[in-house]
């Protein structure tokens, strides 16, 4: 692991730092080793300052304040793009490549604090990096306590045919995120009025739409959207799509991490709003299953025992869920930063309970 000289400017605590020949924007601020670490996974389009915001930006603003009010630590790593603070592309990054550089990264920043708790919060295209991400940690002897979703998109494959990829590729041969529309605006209109809209909830200005531009919008690596079933970028290069979704896992369960959910309440992200308690809930309870639930266990409970490790699954996805105010920037302002702390710390004392009570089984 080495230091990379980019073209822009670094804010404090970042670094630029290569992995596998892989640069990476890498931010750490380490909390107390009995306070779990946060990993903050961004999204598509956006760097991962996104969690820790600008130098001319209010830190209130930013979950990360709230965070290390809470003695929590942060970790979050951006991907190479074309931001000038990185000085070359790298068009063929794959997910799961990023992944274990995401995995790497943090075994290096929990040297010494192996059992730390790890919490991976995942924004937006960060959510389908959470199978390979458990899968990277645990190679490198780290488990990942629970993943929790900031609007996260889940890791598996679209089941719709579609005439034309959804998804363009600019010259440079990176995700194009202006090209997408849904529902009759691109990416960033929605973005910069989602924005608005905090600023006007705040009463003041968070990010502006010059900040915004200058210091966290980007392209991304195609590859970092993961396997999909049907070609999701026009001009594409061929690929076995049936092969990289198995070497994925998407549908093994053998890499389900219990999973919480931080859900939006705007109908402006109405599919967040609508799924994400759901989708996120199934994947705790399949992981519970196949990876922590054995038959000869189960049939040796009394009909006790089985009542209430039925009621302790069951009842898993609703209690590891909360709502909040705002759409898929949420987490961005005062208002929503504090409360999305105040929510991760509720949802990290409801896994612990949940992990105590398949221990007893």
């Amino acid at each position: 692991m080495k230091p990379n000289k980019g073209n822009g400017a670094l804010f404090p605590d970042e670094q630029l730092v290569e992995v596998e020949g892989v640069p990476a924007l890498a931010y750490y601020r380490a909390g107390l080793a009995e306070k779990p670490l946060a990993l903050f996974l961004t999204g598509g389009g956006v760097l991962g300052r996104i969690a820790y915001g600008h130098p001319e930006g209010d830190r209130n603003d930013f979950i990360d304040h709230w965070l290390d009010a809470a003695d929590w630590g942060l970790a979050a790593f951006s991907y190479p793009c074309d931001h000038p603070v990185f000085s070359s592309l790298i068009l063929d990054l794959q997910l799961e490549e990023w992944a274990r550089i995401q995995a790497t990264l943090t075994a290096k920043a929990l040297r010494g604090q192996a059992g730390r708790a790890i919490v991976a919060l995942g924004w937006s295209m960060g959510g389908r990096m959470v199978f390979a991400l458990a899968r990277e940690l645990r190679k490198l002897g780290l488990h990942l306590t629970c993943f929790v979703s900031l609007c996260g998109t889940p890791p598996f494959p679209r089941l719709t045919r579609e005439e034309t990829p959804p998804e363009r590729l600019l010259p440079n041969g990176l995700w194009d995120l202006a090209s997408g529309k849904r529902d009759g605006t691109d990416r960033d209109e929605r973005w910069l009025a989602e924005l608005a809209a905090t600023a006007r909830g705040e009463g003041r200005s968070v990010i502006t739409p010059l900040a915004f531009a200058k210091f966290y919008r980007t392209n991304v690596p195609r590859g970092l959207w993961g396997p999909e079933l049907e070609p999701y970028f026009e001009n594409e290069p061929p690929q076995d799509r049936v092969q990289t979704l198995h070497a994925a896992g998407s549908f093994s369960g053998e890499d389900y991490p219990i999973c919480a959910a931080i859900v939006p309440l705007d109908r402006s992200d109405f599919r967040h709003a609508l799924t994400d308690g759901v989708v996120w809930g199934e994947i705790t309870a399949k992981g519970l299953v196949h990876n922590r639930l054995s038959a000869v266990a189960i049939s040796a409970l009394s009909e006790d025992g089985w009542r209430s490790l039925r009621e302790t699954v069951i009842g898993a996805p609703q209690r590891l869920t909360r709502y909040i105010s705002g759409g898929h920037f949420f987490f961005v302002g005062s208002t929503g930063a504090q409360n999305t702390i105040k929510y991760l710390s509720e949802l990290y004392d409801e896994v612990v309970r949940l992990e105590e009570a398949i221990e007893g089984i």
